[in-house]
């Protein structure tokens, strides 16, 4: 047993909780006195007990213990070391860091929104193989392409160089076929001929992407015409869209193929619009697509819409399409429906933002001058539509109001549309157009300070105020037809509350040591750019309806565009966006 100290002085004192308190024992030494190298220093614990003084050892830690421990505790701190670093770089799924394969030309499938946010839902047409194509003889005969243009079908052929002989076997092929002798103005053909004679061989003519016809040489040496199987189907699809900044972005991470904002706005006919959506809102769709091999060509009709604003005190909108025994097309929740014979709302969904009127005090020289229209706020770009159907009496740039339309109705009615962008592809003085027809896009041209229609309305000459022809006055479907609409919108509304909401995507991740750019004040364009207030971008430009942009619809494939373009144009200082500044035009504006 070790040796203890005799003194009082020698021993280690306890604290008054009787803690423990270390006591080094002293070296060993030889007989001679001299200290004994040891291998490590031993630690002896020892207590005092109570008030008696009683006293007894702790167990000792030998060299091993302390190696072991030892031991253990520098593994507890690798292990510590690696958990930190797997929960600040954690490992990648396969999945996420795995690129998607796009799809080989022999699957016979094609992704339909490319983009999608994550989590949206990936769509995967099944392609079928497309039938011979006058193209594919290109390599061993010569081709000859063309549009018709508002030819008939003879010139057309003579101006691409066809001899009239092989022409004339064209129509006789196609008769009972297709009548080539109504040609429409986006019409395109396609004729294959030996470079030596001349001679057809093959002929295509291409109505739309699901309808084109052919003829080729049979066994007898005659053309024989048909019209090609495209395996033209209509099939539903019902998906939701969280609404950002991008319309078009939005709707292709739900899944929408491009020109769903068209018919979206035929749908809601009135009730609101895409240009009026809200960042935030959400889109619930039951649509009906018409594809051709697989491929998407158009949206046929919507089934059912709900839009929900992001203000949840707000209710959501609905639109639908009925089929009665009578009468089909869309309507709002109560069955209501502007009627076909009334007057339209030639911007559909845009607010006011300034009413007719005579006694106006002018937002610039605070003075009373009349304003002899209505204004529509409206971004730049937005479709504008005839009121009613009527004669185009003007079209052109007139002074303060920029780009007009003037349209003559019956009842000695005229309506005017000023400030826009540009106009209708193919619209001319002297062409019929139909309620509801597009004429133009809203623009800033002319005196303006902003993107906004000015709408104007004469009878007899005379101004008076556009909002007193109803616009947009709502009717009750037939009381017959009443019944069948409740049916129908009872089992459309199951199926819209079945879609789910979507949740709002992920932010964009940001770059490393990117900056924040700096605030830009209201009415002030950053360095660099035009304050060109409401400019969509080239996506935006696309779901607003502007020209070149006609994925999905039968509208103009063309372009026709006349007038002074508006973009890149800043507005005057000190006059509020959206209203016109001065000048006497046929629209009524007055200096």
């Amino acid at each position: 047993m070790p040796l203890e100290p005799t003194t009082e002085s020698d021993r280690p004192l306890a604290n008054e909780a009787g803690a423990v308190e270390p006591e080094r024992m002293p070296p060993p030494r030889s007989s001679a006195g001299n200290e004994l190298p040891s291998r490590a220093p031993e630690v002896r614990l020892r207590t005092r007990l109570g008030t008696r003084g009683h006293e007894h050892d702790a167990a000792t830690i030998s060299p091993r213990m302390t190696a072991v421990f030892g031991g253990l505790f520098g593994l507890a701190t690798v292990a510590s070391i690696f958990a930190l670093l797997i929960q600040v770089f954690p490992v990648e799924r396969q999945a996420r860091v795995t690129p998607t394969a796009a799809p080989s030309a022999n699957d016979g499938s094609e992704p339909s929104s490319a983009g999608a946010l994550p989590g949206a839902p990936k769509r995967e047409r099944k392609l079928l193989p497309s039938p011979w194509r006058v193209g594919e003889l290109s390599a061993t005969h010569k081709v000859v392409q063309g549009e018709m243009k508002r030819r008939s079908f003879l010139v057309a052929l003579e101006e691409a160089k066809i001899p009239k002989s092989e022409a004339y076997r064209v129509l006789k092929a196609m008769e009972g076929v297709y009548k080539l002798e109504q040609p429409k103005r986006r019409d395109k053909f396609a004729i294959a001929l030996e470079r030596a004679t001349q001679k057809i061989v093959a002929f295509e003519y291409e109505v739309s992407p699901i309808e084109i016809y052919q003829a080729r040489t049979n066994d007898a040496g005659l053309l024989e015409g048909k019209r090609l199987d495209l395996a033209v189907r209509q099939e539903e699809f019902a998906a939701a869209a969280y609404l950002g900044k991008d319309l078009a972005s939005s709707f292709e991470a739900a899944g929408f193929a491009p020109g769903l904002s068209s018919v979206v706005n035929e749908a809601f006919n009135g009730q609101t619009s895409v240009e009026a959506f809200e960042e935030g809102g959400v889109l619930r769709a039951i649509v009906v697509e018409t594809t051709a091999l697989g491929r998407f060509v158009k949206y046929e009709r919507v089934r059912a819409l709900e839009y929900r604003p992001p203000e949840p005190g707000k209710p959501p909108l609905r639109a639908y399409w009925f089929e009665g025994s009578g009468v089909q097309g869309y309507t709002d929740e109560r069955g209501r429906r502007p009627s076909n014979q009334g007057w339209r709302t030639p911007c559909p969904g845009s607010p006011v933002t300034s009413h007719f009127n005579p006694k106006r005090l002018h937002p610039v020289l605070k003075k009373v001058m009349p304003h002899n229209g209505t204004d529509f706020g409206a971004p730049l770009g937005t479709p504008v539509y005839a009121a009613f159907r009527g004669k185009v009496s003007f079209i052109g740039n007139q002074g303060a109001s920029g780009n007009l339309v003037l349209l003559e109705h019956s009842g000695a009615i005229q309506t005017g549309y000023a400030h826009l962008s540009r106009f209708a592809p193919g619209i001319h003085v002297g062409d019929q157009v139909g309620t509801r027809e597009l004429i133009g896009y809203v623009g800033s041209t002319g005196r303006s300070t902003g993107p906004h229609l000015h709408f104007s309305a004469k009878r007899d000459g005379k101004f008076f105020d556009a909002l007193d022809l109803r616009l947009d006055a709502l009717h009750l479907l037939p009381t017959d037809e009443r019944g069948a609409f409740l049916a129908q919108k009872q089992a459309l509304d199951q199926a819209l509350e079945a879609i789910v909401l979507p949740e709002p995507p992920p932010p964009p991740p940001v770059a490393v040591g990117s900056a924040e750019p700096a605030a830009i004040e209201p009415g002030h364009a950053a360095a660099g750019t035009t304050a060109s207030p409401h400019e969509p971008t080239g996506s935006e430009s696309a779901e607003a309806g502007e020209p070149g942009s006609d994925a999905g619809s039968s509208d103009d494939r063309g372009s026709d565009d006349r007038g002074s373009d508006d973009r890149g144009k800043a507005a005057p200082s000190g006059a509020p966006a959206g209203h016109e500044l001065l000048g006497e035009d046929l629209s009524g504006e007055i200096d």
